[in-house]
């Protein structure tokens, strides 16, 4: 009697402690609690109404009332949680600001929630140094009571993946997955930031946990504040459309067809007749295919490829032209130790920087890490880009590019030559030391060197080959 009374007041306090829950999670924890609690007086009722006479041991004596105002109770926080919407509900968020000291640009700065392009005047623009950090976030993942259906929609003001092409939108991601024939096969639609490469700023379709380096999850996003050059300079930013997402043991396959880098593929405003026709010359009026597959052959190590087919924006002859690009990457993970690789090759048709050839590219990046103490990791990236076809390009480089290091270089040069660009190399050198679960310190040095002096010096107005960058980021998420 003592223990229904006991379990009775828990329950009655909890009601108001309902208005209090700092998450969904906490709500979970008290009726689990709870249902700990019914199931225990389960079990004793069932021992002492089943064991024989001569067996039968003392037991406390449950009120079968008490008992089953105890299990209304519990029914009812259950059915409260779902009507208010909390069931399968789970927030999560943060904030990363950055100090970031460029030696080329000669700039020494903060960088929290900055622009990523040159919007309402900024003057900014995407980089290296000024990519997918310093980001405030808010991620909200919901899995809907009708058979399976998740929902996700991570907001990022200012340096959101929708933001890079479609100024001042906020919204990182959007997207919906919803079973077909079983769970195991999903229709997935809307905005969703690219998957390719191992480190993905946002790992999409629901669920995954790696958002640009300012989460302290084990995964490759932990270990580095800037992004590898393949990721930078190599990779889509966004796809808007439609796809099958297919999981059948350790496969997973993603095929979609979507915008590339657009949220609309859609007719200029041009009048009739000054591009040649009502819809122009330089639009792009067709998705274009993404297909990614991932194969996890255990908890230690897995491979993906992603591939890009179709037309996309030509940064350098406008309109567009044919794109075709396959990389393929790696991770291993053992204890204290993590690795990966990457390899990525691709070609834009008549969008070289020469102007009168295709653009080809190939790059490799490789990743290693070391826990040396268990708040403490070190990590060594090594990336390189070949990009000396037809004066250099890709389908994310459109022009001489002085603040990346990327194009034909000092056009006073005696050597320049605009049918030869820079070939890209990168070290980066990183520490992250964890204050608390969910807060964290890291520092990240980082050399790149360019084989055609196309790095601008802004304080003597010179080229060089060579650049350096030093930054150190807090990062508070939960």
């Amino acid at each position: 009697m003592k223990k229904i009374n006991e379990i009775a007041i828990a329950v009655t306090l909890a009601f108001p402690m309902l208005a209090f829950a700092q998450s969904n999670a906490e709500l979970q924890r008290q009726i689990e609690a709870l249902k700990a609690e019914v199931n225990q007086l389960k079990a004793l009722m069932t021992r002492g109404a089943t064991a024989p006479v001569s067996a039968q041991v003392p037991v406390p004596v449950v009120d079968p009332d008490e008992f089953n105002q105890v299990r209304v109770k519990v029914e009812a926080m259950q059915d409260q949680q779902a009507t208010a919407g909390f069931r399968g509900l789970r927030f999560s968020g943060g904030i990363d600001p950055v100090y970031m000291y460029n030696r080329a640009k000669g700039t020494s700065s903060f960088a929290f929630m900055n622009n990523l392009t040159n919007t309402n005047g900024s003057g900014e623009v995407y980089s290296y140094d000024n990519s997918y950090f310093g980001m405030a976030y808010l991620d909200i993942q919901k899995e809907i009571d009708d058979g399976g259906t998740k929902f996700r929609l991570t907001i990022a003001p200012s340096k959101s993946a929708g933001s890079g092409y479609n100024f001042s939108n906020i919204v990182h991601e959007a997207t919906a997955s919803i079973p077909l024939s079983d769970s195991q096969t999903r229709l997935i639609v809307g905005q969703m930031p690219d998957v390719s490469g191992y480190e993905p700023y946002l790992n999409t379709f629901v669920g995954a946990n790696s958002l640009s380096s300012n989460l302290l999850y084990p995964s490759a996003g932990e270990y580095f504040i800037t992004k590898n050059m393949l990721y930078d300079f190599a990779a889509a930013t966004i796809y808007t459309g439609v796809g099958l997402d297919i999981t059948r043991g350790p496969w997973e396959t993603k095929l979609i067809l979507a915008n590339f880098n657009s949220a609309r593929n859609d007719c200029p405003v041009t009048p009739v007749g000054a591009g040649g026709s009502a819809c122009g010359t330089g639009a792009t009026r067709s998705p274009a295919l993404i297909y990614n597959v991932t194969y996890a052959h255990n908890e230690f190590w897995g491979f993906e490829f992603t591939g890009y087919e179709g037309q996309v924006t030509n940064w350098v002859n406008g309109g567009t032209s044919r794109l075709d690009q396959f990389e393929i990457d790696g991770n291993y993970t053992k204890g204290n130790f993590n690795g990966n690789l990457q390899f990525t090759v691709g070609r834009q048709a008549n969008a070289a920087l020469n102007g009168i050839g295709d653009a080809q590219w190939w790059g490799v990046s490789a990743l290693v890490s070391q826990r040396v103490l268990p708040r403490l990791t070190l990590a060594a990236r090594a990336d390189y880009l070949n990009n000396e076809k037809n004066g250099g390009g890709t389908f994310n480089i459109g022009t001489d590019d002085r603040i990346n290091g990327f194009g034909r270089g000092d056009p006073n040069d005696p050597n320049y030559d605009p049918n030869v660009g820079a070939n890209r190399y990168s070290l980066s050198l990183a520490t992250t030391y964890r204050m608390t679960t969910n807060a964290a310190l890291r520092l990240e040095y980082r050399h790149d060197h360019a084989t055609t002096a196309a790095f601008y010096y802004y304080g003597d107005q010179t080229y060089r080959k060579n650049n350096d960058v030093f930054g150190l980021q807090t990062i508070v998420n939960f």
